[in-house]
């Protein structure tokens, strides 16, 4: 009772509300919908009415196609009501039927609903009917309808008639019906076409013309419209803009006008704000806190690396090279972006960054033995984004039972705020060595300051200017080691050293403490005095090149070094190149090769076995030669006078493995290296370090 009330209602508000005809002929009947049927087909009520789809609503139609419903013999009462639809109005026609429904249905030669699914193979179709058809051609439709002339009767081909001509997309209703025909059936298909669309708009694409949108689209202007058409000129213009990292365009509406033009309205996704947010990435029944979606980073620092503009069409390209410039920090571990349509803006996108922040503060602390320096002691305090400001402080001490011992406070700032790329920082240090392979340089001793400034030309490409001062010790062994031409060569040296040294570098790398792809070119000269013992003004030139790329899966990467180097005859023979050790020939003692000349190439293969634990193995090649110098710890030993043959004689390689751990205080590094192409040495050489060797 309460329902007939509503629809009552409805019904005498719409009356009242539409008035006379001549007031509602902008509104078209979109859709006529029968409800509550049992036995009735939903054919035999729209024939009868006068309301059809695509027709203009009026109340008097609507009120004698009432009348009509309402005078059928097995109805029990109807009610008609309209409801605004798809920019239009909805028909509603909601039937009771009376009890004896089925009975009075097969009188007049109905088929009851509840009789259509047993009718047998005894029944012949004697004829089929198509109504409502105006541009598409009847050899069309009954193309897309199974049942034939002469054939039993199927009530699975009638429904497949009726969804093919459903998928077909050129009908806006397909109503199936049958009736008696002496002892056979008629099958009728009661169709509303889609109108005929006389032109296709295209609304808001700045991208593209709409003479290239148009292009690519199948629904064409004099062309009955088809819904297939449109899911398919839909997905095409939506993989244009996705193909071109336009992820945010969609299709806002697609639509008639009073005109029968297509209108396609898009939004392109256009960026209007960019804000970050920390990522959080708290556990279940953990409290949450007023500082969970704050970061540690300064928005400046940040902001600076992003690739997406305010005001500019969102691109996902831009947003990938946003991750990456992020990722290369060294400090961010994931980025990931939301977005949230803004009320009143129709193309405009509010952008939220997610990030993840990594462990910026490391305090490492260790105890190892290697094969070069010994039993060795280190200790270290790192922070990689001070203050949030992406700048780098550390501290760092080591100390071997071999007198060996490093100190060191570093600090740098990438990129100074508001500024375009340049970059400052600076390193105090000492380093107390002592090489019982020299007899004439056996203890050095280094205290030194290095200053420096870079300008960062592009994202990639680097200029930079550092100076240094050190005040420099070398002393001989001791006078009773010493044989007589030794005694008269060898001497004590105190002097400074003065340099300035320009670079400049190309740095596509993914990561700066452990890359997996990307390439690092470095090309940097020295230019200085160095007073004491034949002091002089000096010269060197070095070239170093990297590359990084995917093994043989996922987790493994190829990882090449190639340095080369060359000092002028006025460089202090105590700072000639050395070649050997941890960080450019494992497998040799460190200093095993020097001279005035370098090449050195390092081959790993990186394979990470989870978060913690990682394995390399490794190829190193290379040594330094012309050392024209007066150590007889190294040009008089007999075992050593090839070392000192022209490149490319006497090349050394080493072969190894490795075991890396990543720790909260930090990435460990284990290598252990064989020589592979000297007699003379043999052996395995062990070497701990803190991160990848390059």
């Amino acid at each position: 009772m309460k329902k007939q009330l509503m629809v009552l209602l409805s019904f005498i508000l719409m009356m009242f509300a539409y008035g006379e005809e001549t007031q509602v002929t902008n509104y078209k009947i979109q859709k006529i919908i029968v409800e509550n049927t049992k036995e009735v087909p939903e054919a035999t009520i729209l024939n009868i009415m006068t309301q059809k789809v695509g027709d203009n609503f009026s109340t008097e139609n609507m009120i004698n196609d009432y009348r009509k419903i309402k005078q059928f013999d097995f109805i029990d009462d109807v009610a008609l009501y309209p409801e605004y639809y798809d920019s239009g109005i909805k028909v509603v026609v909601n039937v009771r039927e009376k009890s004896d429904a089925k009975e009075l249905l097969i009188k007049q030669g109905i088929i009851p609903m509840s009789e259509r699914d047993v009718v047998d193979k005894s029944v012949i179709v004697k004829g089929i009917n198509i109504y409502g058809n105006i541009n598409v051609k009847e050899k069309e439709i009954s193309s897309k309808i199974p049942v034939k002339v002469g054939g039993y009767y199927s009530k699975k081909k009638v429904t497949d008639g009726y969804k093919n001509l459903v998928e077909s997309g050129l009908f806006r209703q397909v109503v199936p019906d049958i009736s008696k025909e002496g002892n056979g059936v008629t099958v009728d298909f009661y169709l509303t076409e889609n109108p005929v669309i006389t032109g296709v708009n295209i609304i808001g694409n700045t991208l593209y013309t709409t003479d290239e949108l148009l292009l690519g689209l199948k629904t064409k202007p004099n062309q009955v419209l088809n819904y297939n058409n449109l899911r398919e000129d839909r997905d095409f213009i939506l993989k244009k803009y996705n193909d071109d990292g336009y992820v945010l365009a969609k299709i806002v509406d697609m639509s008639l006008n009073s005109s029968y033009e297509l209108e396609i309205f898009l939004s392109e996704g256009i960026t209007r704000n960019i804000n970050f947010k920390k990522m959080v990435t708290k556990q279940r029944g953990e409290r949450r806190k007023a500082t969970d979606n704050l970061l540690k980073t300064k928005d400046y620092v940040i902001s600076r690396e992003v690739e997406l503009k305010e005001n500019e069409i969102f691109n996902i390209n831009d947003y990938n090279e946003t991750v990456k410039n992020l990722m290369r920090l060294g400090y961010i571990k994931n980025v990931k972006y939301e977005t949230r349509d803004i009320i009143g803006d129709f193309d405009g996108q509010d952008i939220t960054l997610l990030i993840e922040e990594d462990r910026t503060a490391r305090l490492q602390g260790a105890i190892s033995y290697g094969s070069e320096l010994g039993l060795l002691g280190m200790l270290s305090l790192e922070e990689t984004n001070w203050k949030g400001k992406g700048q780098n402080l550390s501290f760092a001490y080591e100390k071997s039972d071999e007198d060996y011992s490093s100190f060191s406070i570093n600090f740098s700032d990438p990129w100074i705020k508001d500024t375009d790329r340049i970059s400052w920082g600076w390193s105090l240090y000492r380093n107390e060595y002592e090489n019982d392979d020299s007899r004439a340089f056996n203890q050095i001793d280094t205290s030194g300051f290095k200053i420096n400034v870079g300008k960062g030309l592009s994202k990639y490409v680097r200029l930079n200017l550092g100076a240094k001062v050190e005040y420099i010790e070398t002393n001989p062994k001791s006078f009773s080691e010493l044989n007589e031409t030794e005694r008269k060569l060898y001497y004590d040296d105190k002097y400074w050293l003065y340099s300035l040294t320009p670079s400049i570098s190309y740095d596509t790398r993914n990561s700066y403490f452990d890359p997996t792809k990307g390439e690092f070119y470095k090309f940097g000269v020295e230019f200085g005095y160095a007073g004491g013992v034949d002091s002089d003004y000096f010269s060197i030139a070095t070239i170093e090149a990297r590359k990084y790329h995917r093994g043989f899966f996922k987790d493994n990467t190829f990882a090449y070094r190639l340095v080369l180097g060359i000092q002028s005859d006025g460089t202090k023979e105590s700072q000639r190149f050395w070649v050997g050790g941890s960080s450019t020939l494992r497998g040799f003692d460190g200093g095993e090769f020097k001279g005035k000349q370098k090449a050195v190439l390092n081959i790993e293969n990186r394979t990470k076995f989870n978060d913690v634990l990682g394995g390399v193995i490794f190829v190193d090649i290379g040594r330094a030669w012309d050392y024209d110098g007066i150590d007889q710890g190294y040009i008089g030993n007999s075992t050593l006078t090839d070392y000192d043959k022209k490149f490319p004689d006497k090349i050394a390689i080493s072969a190894g493995v490795g075991l890396r751990i990543n720790t909260p205080m930090g990435p460990l590094r284990f290598d252990f290296g064989w020589p592979i192409t000297d007699s003379k040495e043999s052996g395995m050489q062990f070497y701990f370090n803190m991160g990848q060797a390059f």
